[in-house]
């Protein structure tokens, strides 16, 4: 009997539990969320358009090349008997990089040598009796040229046993070989490749817009700068080596070389790439259009483009932000034309992606300080 009681207590109790949960959910009212505290006025970096413009930073990519790069070969021909380099090696200037066999230059000399001493003697014995008439002119003439001859002779043995040995023509890096030792190699034929890395060249394409100022007083007052991007804290002066005056085919670019020292501790090899820096120098010809930083410049789910232009309010001080569409134009370095916004209006170059339209700012200068 207790049991069943038990039972039907717990039933009732369950039941009014059951009603109360779903009352709750019925009776529960959602508060809404609050919204963001947006009122707060943050200073803003900004620019004012076709006002104070800089001139345009260019960046140009290139490649690291070797400032001298020649392909070196024996001018005679032998057995390889000796090749003490391989890739990467740095020598410096006169060591040896290969060395034939010279057995059979040696006997040529040799031979020579003979033929000159017994041409020197017979011109020695011609001339005593050429001074009692013993002979005529003529023979005389014959023995000095003979003797002259084998000296040429013995001249050009002598060279080409000193060709049996391959020096460095200066201080480098061994970058390829294309022989291997005890093979044989003819005249002519190169053995290896050396690179002078002390001093190194960044070679860049220049398309013609920017070409057309570079002439020989501009130049030679232009700062030229090569970054890496492995090396972001690195910046090497460079000074211009060389450009072509005619165009690629491909590219319509020219191209231009660009000296430059790279630091001791960092290893630097051609192949690589960098970049040239540079500023627009007052000979360059600007935009014809107003011209922003490209980072000012800010695409729609569209792709139409826009800056954040900046409208003061009845609050001094105080701006409201306001999407203002361009057109995008040409580049120029860092900047880019806009074509649809006029000179003189304030347009936010930071925070982009945190504004909104009508959101109110506070201008920032360039020192850091917020304007009144």
């Amino acid at each position: 009997m207790k049991s069943k009681q038990r039972n039907l207590l717990g039933r009732i109790i369950g039941g009014i539990l059951l009603i109360a949960g779903i009352a709750a959910v019925f009776l529960y009212r959602v508060e809404p969320e609050q919204p963001a505290d947006d009122t707060v006025i943050r200073p803003l970096k900004y620019m004012v358009v076709g006002q104070d413009t800089d001139r345009p930073m260019l960046f140009f990519p290139g490649t690291v090349e070797a400032d001298r790069e020649v392909d070196l070969s024996f001018e005679v021909g032998g057995r390889l008997l000796e090749f003490p380099v391989r890739r990467g090696m740095v020598v410096e200037e006169g060591a040896v990089l290969g060395r034939l066999d010279p057995t059979t230059f040696v006997n040529q000399v040799r031979n020579v040598e003979a033929e000159l001493e017994l041409a020197r003697s017979s011109l020695a014995r011609i001339e005593r009796a050429l001074t009692v008439n013993a002979v005529s002119q003529e023979e005389y003439a014959r023995a000095a040229a003979a003797v002259q001859k084998a000296e040429a002779q013995l001249a050009i043995h002598q060279k080409a046993l000193a060709d049996t040995v391959l020096t460095a023509r200066f201080d480098g890096r061994v970058s390829e070989t294309y022989v291997n030792q005890f093979d044989t190699v003819d005249p002519g034929r190169a053995v290896l490749k050396l690179q002078d890395t002390k001093q190194l060249t960044l070679a860049v394409s220049v398309p013609e817009t920017y070409i057309r100022w570079a002439r020989s007083a501009t130049l030679e007052q232009t700062p030229f700068v090569i970054t890496f991007d492995a090396l972001p804290e690195v910046r090497y002066p460079a000074t211009l080596k060389e450009y072509a005056t005619v165009a690629d085919a491909t590219t319509r670019t020219f191209r231009v070389r660009f000296l430059f020292e790279p630091d001791d501790n960092m290893l630097l090899l051609p192949g690589m790439t960098g970049a040239l820096e540079v500023e627009a120098p007052d000979s360059a010809p600007l935009a014809s259009q107003p011209l922003v930083p490209s980072d000012a410049v800010g695409f729609v789910s569209d792709g139409r483009a826009f800056v954040w232009a900046l409208d003061p309010t009845e609050i001094e001080g105080v701006y409201a932000v306001r999407r203002q569409f361009i057109e995008p134009g040409g580049r120029s370095g860092t900047m880019i034309e806009a074509l649809g916004v006029e000179p003189g209006t304030l347009i936010a170059v930071a925070g982009l992606t945190m504004l909104t339209e009508g959101h109110q700012v506070r201008l920032l200068s360039s020192a850091g300080e917020t304007t009144p």
